[in-house]
């Protein structure tokens, strides 16, 4: 509301007051005003005052309505301050508000302004990353492209050496059976052709029959064509001299009847049929030789045409005979033939082959070095990536645009996550065991969108407490942590294999300090002597304790260990001690220390379980050692890299010892078995399950060859190495054995559970002495030969110090540090897992 408009409304409200003031003045003075009037006057006073009163009663009227009006008007006109005042103070609220945000704006571009050539400068380095990851890229395409190449140059090669091999194998194969072949053609042409001269001459002889058949048959023919004639002309005789007799007897009956002499005549025809008598007879008699003949020629045909059946038969048979042998020298000739047929198609291979070689050969050689070029250039460009990208990330971390999955994101997911998700047992089929499982996601879809925490099933179950499920809720900051990572794009660490496992992925943490005194004594689970036999390394909480032998005075405290330690060795040169270490169920590792001053130098394993025993290799240059993940590894402690991991045990691997030669390893373990193995590739060699009881224990003897093992079943085992059968055991302890040592003549120190060390002879298993004196299970042992000394850890955590040659007490104390302060050189960062 303007100042002019506030002036108005304030001179208006003083114009109606003064007015209303004046109006009762008038009014009080007219009462006042003149003397005394009558009745009369007064009735006529009063009603001109009526009048007076209705007129200014209506003026009254008018005016407060009026003033009404006015005052509605100022009503609302003070509504309307009030609203302005309010408009003005909530402007004047978002001036500041504004002016604060321009500030913060300010501040903020500043900032920007401040941080930009650190943005700018991480994207370029980005930039450089991308482009040589894109290189790298381009390189192992090639280089892929180039070894499929060469694979499929190297397959053809190998295919066509294959191939010209088993060619020439088949050609000689092939020529050394053609005289074979040829023989068996040989015999078989000659068997058909005897065949076939049989055949040809049973054809003769039935051609023979044939013509002896077919002569038989027109002789007879012939002949029964003269009987036919014959007959008929002994028909025509015999009806001719029917007629001459016919023609006498009429005649004679003629003469008789008419006397008439017709005895000329009748002699006539008596002499004629007299004439006919001789030549009946003859043809009579030719008739019945030619009957004979049409018999005998009859026979003869039949003759003929039954041995011409047989010979037939015959030339069947002789024919049936043959075919097989025809078809023998058929096969046996195509036999041949396909043989020669096919040697000449293998010479041709041959020949093909061989050039085919040569020229295989030739491309392979000129592209062999391309590829190892290409290889070493990837391998240079490989390295150049991860550390271009390592320092881009490096850049982007304090700007928030890079979280890592290693240091920040795989411990929260590994504490909290992976025990209801992962290989073994995938909760809704989501797996967290590394990253790439992560990225592929569970039965309800992908994890998470890179960039876009909002739209990640992940985030937004772990905010919303459905995860993890049945258990506390993550934390504000670890919640926080997993949004950032999604939000800059879910990053994982240069350098690191997305299919790695989480636990190797995480940073090697700094495990935490021992107490200054221990409160009470703790297992005592290793000891060792230093080489020259001066110090003694026990086993403590979260650190291993290095005492004096003289006087059993703690020298110094070597920290940066897991909870409780298994195995303690020194190198043969006894600067380094070798730790085997672990927090049940959480982590495994061994650690490599120096002897002086205690510094991790550096950690050889790390398992996601206790490693269990350790042992240096007969030559110093590999170290074994197991675990409760049933596993054993070998490291090479120049490079620190694992050479073998063997995993053959069904159950936790308690103990692991090498052959005298190198050559082998033996382990005992939880599944109650002693196994042996090839240490050059881990290739089992022999298991021994004679203990029926876990096997605590397992070395071999000087042979290399004989082993002996120590169990749950009290007794120490000697068996052979070559074939597994037990030669002897060991009995006389009155608890398990839980640890043997080898010693000089193959003697055996034995630390057993009825709180004693016993000493045996290996090869007929005689005792020499016992050490008494613990009051508890002895769970470890140690000599040194030269100062004749024997070290034993106990339950009660009490260590003793020997003699070794009559088994009295040289020092006895607890492992527990009270007069030296904790020593530790603790790293100010997390060692960083190696590269894959």
């Amino acid at each position: 509301m303007s100042a002019v408009f506030r002036r108005s409304v304030s001179l208006r409200a003083r114009f109606l007051l003064t007015g209303t003031l004046f109006l009762l003045t008038a009014l009080c003075a007219r009462a006042d005003d003149g003397p005394v009037p009558d009745s009369i006057e007064l009735k006529k006073r009063i009603q001109q005052q009526q009048q007076q009163r209705a007129t200014t009663a209506r003026q009254l009227a008018l005016q407060q309505g009026a003033a009404k009006v006015t005052a509605d008007q100022v009503q609302q006109l003070q509504q309307q301050l009030e609203q302005a005042r309010q408009k003005l103070a909530a402007e004047q609220q978002e001036v500041t508000r504004l002016e604060n945000e321009t500030a913060a704006l300010d501040r903020q571009i500043a900032q920007s302004r401040e941080v930009l050539p650190l943005h700018e400068a991480a994207d370029v380095l980005v930039g450089v990353a991308d482009a040589s990851a894109a290189r790298l890229a381009e390189l192992q395409q090639s280089a892929a492209s180039l070894q499929e190449q060469l694979a499929t140059l190297r397959k053809s090669s190998v295919e066509w050496r294959s191939k010209v091999s088993e060619s020439e194998q088949r050609i000689a194969a092939l020529t050394a059976a053609r005289p074979e072949l040829q023989k068996k053609r040989d015999e078989a042409a000659a068997a058909r052709d005897k065949a076939e001269q049989t055949v040809a001459e049973a054809r003769k002889v039935e051609a023979d029959a044939k013509a002896a058949a077919t002569a038989a048959e027109t002789k007879l023919n012939q002949t029964q064509e003269r009987q036919q004639q014959a007959a008929k002309s002994a028909e025509q005789i015999a009806a001719a001299v029917k007629s001459l007799q016919t023609s006498l007897q009429m005649l004679q009956e003629a003469a008789k009847t008419t006397g008439v002499d017709s005895t000329a005549a009748i002699n006539s025809l008596q002499q004629a049929i007299a004439d006919f008598a001789p030549l009946t007879a003859q043809n009579t008699e030719l008739i019945n030789s030619l009957t004979a003949r049409v018999d005998e020629y009859a026979r003869q045909l039949t003759a003929a045409q039954e041995k011409l059946k047989q010979d037939s038969a015959a030339v069947a048979a002789r024919d049936q005979e043959a075919a097989p042998l025809r078809e023998a020298l058929t096969t046996a000739a195509a036999a041949l033939d396909a043989s020669v047929a096919e040697a000449a198609t293998l010479t041709k291979t041959v020949t093909e082959g061989k050039s085919w070689q040569e020229t295989l050969n030739a491309q392979l050689i000129a592209l062999s070095p391309s590829l190892d070029k290409l290889r070493a250039e990837t391998a240079i460009v490989n390295a150049e990536s991860i550390e271009q990208r390592r320092t881009a990330q490096a850049a982007l971390e304090p700007l928030g645009r890079f979280v890592s999955f290693s240091r920040d994101v795989a411990p929260i997911l590994a504490a909290r996550c992976v025990a209801c998700h992962n290989t073994r047992s995938p909760g809704g089929r989501l797996n967290l065991d590394s990253y790439a499982a992560l990225l592929k996601g569970g039965e309800s879809g992908e994890s998470f969108t890179p960039g876009h925490s909002t739209d990640s099933l992940l985030l937004s179950m772990i905010e919303d407490g459905s995860m993890p499920k049945e258990a506390a809720a993550l934390e504000a900051e670890q919640i926080a942590v997993v949004r950032r990572w999604i939000d800059a794009g879910a990053p994982l660490d240069a350098g690191m294999a997305a299919a790695s496992d989480l636990f190797d992925l995480m940073p090697e943490l700094t495990q935490p300090l021992p107490p200054p005194e221990y409160s009470t004594p703790i297992p005592v689970t290793a000891v060792a002597f230093s080489p020259d036999g001066s110090e003694l390394a026990t086993s403590g909480y979260h650190e291993v304790l290095v005492w004096s032998t003289t006087d059993g005075s703690l020298l110094r405290r070597i920290t940066n260990v897991a909870e409780r330690v298994y195995d303690v060795e020194y190198s043969a040169d006894g600067t380094q001690i070798a730790v085997a270490a672990g927090t049940p169920g959480e982590l495994g590792e061994l650690k490599m220390f120096s002897a002086t001053d205690g510094a991790l130098l550096r950690t050889l394993v790390r398992s996601r379980d206790a490693v269990f025993a350790l042992s240096f290799s007969p030559d110093q240059s590999k170290i074994a050692c197991c675990g409760a993940d049933r596993s054993i590894s070998i490291a090479d402690l120049q490079s620190g890299e694992i050479l073998l991991h063997v995993e053959d045990h069904a159950d936790w691997v308690l103990d692991v010892n090498w052959s005298p030669d190198g050559q082998k390893l033996i382990s005992g373990s939880r599944d109650k078995t002693s196994k042996v193995f090839n240490s050059a590739d881990g290739s089992p060699v022999v298991t021994f399950s004679g203990h029926g009881q876990p096997v605590y224990t397992a070395v071999f003897l000087s042979d290399s060859v004989t082993a002996a093992t120590g169990g749950g079943d009290q007794r120490v085992r000697i068996w052979k190495s070559n074939d597994g059968k037990e030669v002897r055991g060991i009995g006389g302890f009155g608890g398990d054995v839980f640890r043997i040592q080898r010693l000089a003549e193959d003697q055996l120190l034995s630390a057993s559970g009825d709180g004693k060390l016993h000493l045996h002879k290996s090869a007929d298993g005689g005792a020499v002495r016992q050490y008494a004196g613990h009051s508890d299970w002895v769970y470890t042992v140690s000599s040194h030969a030269e100062r004749g000394l024997v070290a034993s850890g106990c339950y009660d955590g009490e260590v003793r110090i020997w003699n070794a040659a009559d088994g009295s007490a040289v020092n006895a104390f607890p492992a527990i540090p009270k007069d030296k302060a904790v020593a530790a050189t603790r790293t100010t960062e997390a060692v960083t897992p190696a590269s894959n």
